[in-house]
Order: structure tokens, then C-alpha cells, then sequence
């Protein structure tokens, strides 16, 4: 066998063994969160892995001469494997460990097999790490299946209810309303929105209930608090205590649908109880956490990265669906995406996306991009004058694709000949900072009102009036209210905000309390702890009360902040030690929100899995005085 040849089997050989590595180093963070990328994502790494190991075996042929060359060839492979994973690696102390595991893991089982193929001959050991690489693309999936709390499906849908709409709820994952131009920017990023807003009604001040994806999605389907459902950063799972918006409707006879890229919106973590069909965009494409995967890094750096987070994929189920379904049908249909397109990492993007409003190259950008999501996991990132521009730029190009994805989604409806009688839906989860609170970029930690204050439309000809501006606060919570309410149905009793319809025309002032909450274990994977900013740290829990203008923000280490949004948007005066009266004031309504919605104090010990308490009526009546209950 010549060199050559030798080198590409050697090579082949120590690409299969860092293959079956990474994809069992895979099943870590999979199993400990309830989710990740299917197998035939995790075999696409694979097949490129084996691909990388071979061409490394080829190069590294020279070595197969020397004296003891095949350790050689194995130890060059090895030293390759870690010199690439340093080129891309994120700066984090928590991802720097992989930088050395992958290889050195590769070559110890390389290694043994090529001892072993000496034993016992080769073709067995190519059988056993075939074996190997197939069990580990398969353990995730299975282990999820078996340890998966059962989610009971409906053997058969009741008859819906006569002329209830087909309702289709769009996020637009990290959104925030600061940057979307149908409120103002200046940048027209979000002409779909703008076009929808001129169509339906604009709620202007908008709160989500939390900052991340879980909590503020498991809030959107129960129409509750993070401390009342019980989904949070202290307890990643949404338990079956209180009935979710999907199971509502599939209670009332609806179809109902799930389109997804974003990994948090998963059957393990118990968020798509209720949808009897959910599509498989993120274990098809991976989502937003492909620039985790040490192959994937590679591929961006090599300009091969796939050039999206899966919204594409999303957007085309679901304009399959459109197209499939018949325009008259005997049921309705209950529709649920999020397009992630916005998430971090900023710069994968479609190209016209990434270079909307910005020149700057390719490897800067990129540079930027990956930075600043190693320093989400503890990484230095970089300085805030120099980055905050592009960043900006990518991140303003992010929401712009999220536009045109949503625009793929109302042109579906239109053709399909139902958009008018469709009740569609469409907000933020959360929104992101920019680096206007110190060096931080992203979401997570800290309530200010660039991660909260998002977009939230509703379009409904039937029922909503074009044009409508509700100036009011709202909190999204009420969106779970609002569906119900305009489809025509009885909201069940455990909601916590009301229907946001009365503001509409005027007939109510407000429609629940407007809460938000962060619990202390910060999924941002290193805790803040040296935060110089006390609303950012991540070793404790903060509950937010917006009241007109004027917003509380308490701590479970007895800090209270108070802002004046009409005088201060940007949130740059506290005024606790200015106002105390305004103070006192909102402490006292806070606790009485808590009271009235038997919210655990913020401080309280963790106390989840509880049965759904029953509301006596005194605190029926406390509910109905503040306004918070019919």
C-alpha cells in the first residue's frame, strides 16, 4: 500500500474516532436540557468530520515515513485537530475544556483501535466504530423519548365552534421594539410589520414577562408569571398544572401547529403540550446552537456555514402547509412559529441581510459576531465603542430577515385566500442588548427595557379595526387572553392577565397587572457575579411592575430601583433615593399584585410541580378590585 493511500485510511480512520467523539460529547448539554439536534443533523457533523480527518491524514502523509511513523501520523493528526479547534474556538472558559477533549478523545480511541485491529483484525474494528458513530446519533433522541414525562394526545377533536377563525401566533425571537421601525426607528427594518400595523392594531408599550426564551414562551402559553408556571432558569420545565393555549383551542376543536427552529420549544421541556403536529426545522438545521458545534465554527470560518438559523426552513413548512391545506376546511387551525433570526449569533445571515447596513467585511463581522457569544458563556468580548456599530448593524439585519420570513408567512395566507379571516398575531418573546448597559450584548440578565419592551400586533378585519394605537402598557401575558377572546371562546380561570380586546375601543384602561421576571441561575452558562451593575448580576432574582409610566424593579436581596419611563426612557436616572413617596407607592402595589395573584414571594424557596391552586374568593374579589379579574 503506497504512503499516499496509508495517509487517507490512517486519516479516515482518526475521522471516524473524533466523529463518534463529538457526537457523544453531543449528548452532554442534549440530555441535561431536554433537547437538541436530530440524528440527521448530528450525522451531517459526522460525515464532515470523517471528511476533515481524511484530508488531515493525506497531508500529514509525510509522516508515515519516518521511524515509528504511524504514532507519528496519529500524534500530528492530533496536534492538527487541536491547533483547528483554536483557530475557532469561542473565547469561554466554559467551552475551553472541548478545545482539548475532541482531539486528545480522538486520538486515544483511534489509537486503541488501531491496537486492536491488530488483535483482532481490521474489519471488526470498522464494524464496532460504525456501531459506535450510529448508537451515539441515535442514544439522544431514544434517551429523550424514555425520559420524557408523557404528554397525552387527543384521540379525537370535539366539533369546533361555528365560524372560529383560523389563528396564526408568529414570535419574532429577540426582537426588541427599540429596533423595529414600525415604532419609530430609524432604520426600516420591518416593513411587513409596518404594512400589518396599518392593517390591525399596534399596542405601543408592550412588556414581555421575562427575558429568555423558555420563561417568556411558557408564560405566552399559560397567561402566566416565570413564579406561578414554574419554567424558568431554576427549573427548566413547564409541568401540567395549567392548561396551555394549545390545548385550549384543541379542546374547542382546533388543528393545532408547530414550526420551530429554536431549540427551548421542545416536547422535553414540555412547551408543545397541546400541538398535535410540530415539524422538525431545529433537529433538521440545528438552530441557533449550530456555533457550538466545533465543525460548524469550521464551516463559518471557511465561509460554508449554512446561512441562516432555520427560519428558512420554517418559513417553507410552513408555506407547504398553506398550500396543502384547503382553504375550506371543516376545522380551524391554531398555527405557532418563531423565527430565531435575530438570536445571537448575529452574523448568520443571508447575505443581503448581514450587508443590509453595514460594508464591513465578511471577517470582521464574523470576528465580532463570535466574540460576543463567548462572552454570553464567560468570554472576554470586546470593547463596546468598537463593536457597538456593527454589532448593531448585524443585529438590525437579523430583524429585518425576520421581517421578510414573516412577510413569507402573510403572503401564504393571502394566496391560500383566508389572510382576512385569519387571526394573526405577532410579537417578540424578548428583545436584546446593544451594548447600552456596559460591555453586555444579548439577553438574560437583566430587566432593563431593551430585553423587555417588544412588538406585539394583532390583525383581525372581522373583529379589529385598521389603524388602532393602543397607548396603554400591556404586558404579552394578555396575548393568550386576547386569542381566546376573538376566536370566540370562554378563557379558562387560571389566566393572570385578561383579553388586551377592551383596549381597543376604549372600554378598559388596563387589562391585568404588567410583571416581569428573572430567576437567579442565569442560563447564560457563567454567572455574573462580579456585575458591576446590581440589575445585570445573576445571583438573584428580580420582579419588575410597570404602573403608568413609572417602573419597579425589585430584587431578592431587598433592592428596589425605580424608574420614570415618561421623563427617562433610557432608564439613565434611578429614582428610589429622589422619590421615595412614588417609592413606597409602588412597593405597596407590587405586594398587592403578588397577594392578589398568590405570586411566591421573590425571595421564597423553589417550590415547583404543585397542583394549580384553587382561588378563594376573597382573592377573586382582590383580583376583580385590581382589575385583574372579571
Amino acid at each position: 500500500m503506497s504512503l499516499v493511500a496509508r495517509g487517507l485510511l490512517c486519516g479516515l480512520a482518526f475521522g471516524l474516532a473524533a466523529a463518534i467523539v463529538e457526537v457523544w460529547l453531543g449528548l452532554v448539554p442534549t440530555l441535561s436540557r431536554g433537547f437538541g439536534a436530530g440524528p440527521a443533523f448530528s450525522a451531517r457533523v459526522a460525515a464532515w468530520m470523517i471528511a476533515l480527518g481524511t484530508a488531515l491524514g493525506v497531508l500529514a502523509t509525510p509522516a508515515l515515513a519516518l521511524r515509528a511513523g504511524r504514532w507519528l501520523h496519529l500524534l500530528t493528526l492530533v496536534l492538527a485537530l487541536y491547533a483547528l479547534q483554536r483557530w475557532v474556538a469561542l473565547d469561554s472558559p466554559v467551552f475551553a475544556p472541548l478545545a482539548a477533549a475532541l482531539p486528545l478523545g480522538a486520538g486515544l480511541l483511534a489509537g486503541a483501535g488501531h491496537g486492536l485491529a491488530l488483535w483482532r483484525g481490521p474489519r471488526r474494528v470498522w464494524a464496532l466504530a460504525t456501531l459506535a458513530l450510529v448508537a451515539g446519533l441515535f442514544a439522544a433522541p431514544v434517551a429523550l423519548w424514555a425520559t420524557r414525562p408523557e404528554i397525552p394526545r387527543r384521540a379525537a377533536l370535539p366539533p369546533p365552534a361555528a365560524n372560529a377563525p383560523d389563528v396564526v401566533l408568529v414570535v419574532l425571537d429577540t426582537v426588541r421594539a427599540g429596533s423595529v421601525s414600525t415604532y419609530g426607528y430609524e432604520r426600516p427594518t420591518t416593513p411587513t410589520l409596518d404594512a400589518l400595523a396599518r392593517e390591525g392594531a399596534l399596542f405601543l408599550d408592550a412588556t414581555s414577562p421575562s427575558t429568555w426564551s423558555l420563561p417568556a414562551h411558557a408564560s405566552l402559553f399559560t397567561g402566566r408569571y416565570p413564579s406561578s408556571h414554574g419554567a424558568h432558569a431554576e427549573h427548566r420545565y413547564l409541568d401540567a398544572r395549567f392548561p396551555t393555549l394549545a390545548e385550549v383551542l384543541e379542546e374547542n376543536g382546533f388543528e393545532t401547529f408547530c414550526f420551530t427552529a429554536n431549540a427551548w420549544i421542545s416536547d422535553g421541556l414540555g412547551l408543545t403540550r397541546g400541538f398535535g403536529y410540530q415539524d422538525d426545522s431545529l433537529r433538521a438545521q440545528g438552530g441557533a446552537g449550530r456555533g457550538f458545534s466545533f465543525v460548524h465554527r469550521l464551516l463559518d470560518r471557511l465561509g460554508l456555514q449554512e446561512a441562516d438559523k432555520g427560519g428558512a426552513t420554517v418559513a417553507d413548512r410552513f408555506e407547504a402547509w398553506a398550500r396543502e391545506r384547503p382553504a375550506e376546511t371543516e376545522r380551524p387551525a391554531f398555527v405557532f412559529l418563531n423565527f430565531i433570526e435575530a438570536h445571537f449569533p448575529y452574523h448568520q445571515l443571508p447575505r443581503e441581510h448581514l450587508f443590509r447596513y453595514t460594508d464591513r467585511p465578511y471577517s470582521e463581522l464574523r470576528s465580532i459576531s463570535i466574540d460576543l457569544l463567548g462572552a454570553q458563556f464567560g468570554g472576554s468580548g470586546r470593547d463596546v465603542d468598537e463593536v457597538r456599530e456593527p454589532t448593531r448593524a448585524m443585529y438590525d439585519g437579523g430583524v429585518g430577515y425576520s421581517s421578510e420570513l414573516l412577510g413569507r408567512v402573510v403572503d401564504a395566507l393571502r394566496a391560500r385566500g383566508t389572510l382576512d379571516r385569519t387571526l394573526l398575531v405577532v410579537l417578540a418573546d424578548h428583545g436584546e442588548v446593544l451594548g447600552e448597559r456596559g460591555d453586555f450584548f444579548g439577553h438574560g440578565p437583566t430587566l432593563y427595557q431593551e430585553s423587555i419592551g417588544v412588538p406585539l400586533l394583532v390583525r383581525y378585519p372581522p373583529a379589529v379595526p385598521k389603524g388602532v394605537r393602543v397607548e396603554a402598557p400591556v404586558s404579552t401575558l394578555g396575548v393568550f387572553g386576547t386569542i381566546v377572546d376573538l376566536a370566540g371562546l370562554e378563557p379558562p380561570p387560571t389566566l393572570q392577565v385578561g383579553s388586551l380586546v377592551p383596549l381597543l375601543t376604549g372600554a378598559a384602561t388596563q387589562t391585568g397587572p404588567i410583571l416581569s421576571e428573572l430567576h437567579s441561575a442565569s442560563e447564560m452558562g457563567v454567572d455574573r457575579l462580579d456585575a458591576s451593575d446590581p440589575q445585570m448580576a445573576s445571583d438573584r432574582r428580580y420582579r419588575l411592575l410597570r404602573d403608568g409610566a413609572l417602573k419597579l424593579v425589585a430584587t431578592s436581596r431587598g433592592d428596589a430601583f425605580l424608574y420614570d419611563l415618561a421623563t427617562d426612557p433610557r432608564e439613565l436616572r434611578e429614582l428610589s433615593a429622589e422619590r421615595p413617596g412614588d417609592l413606597a407607592m409602588m412597593q405597596g402595589r407590587l405586594a398587592a399584585a403578588e397577594a392578589a395573584l398568590e405570586l411566591p414571594p421573590i425571595d421564597a424557596p423553589l417550590a415547583v410541580g404543585e397542583e394549580a391552586p384553587e382561588l378563594d374568593e376573597t382573592t377573586r374579589e382582590s383580583l376583580r378590585a385590581l382589575g385583574y379579574a372579571e
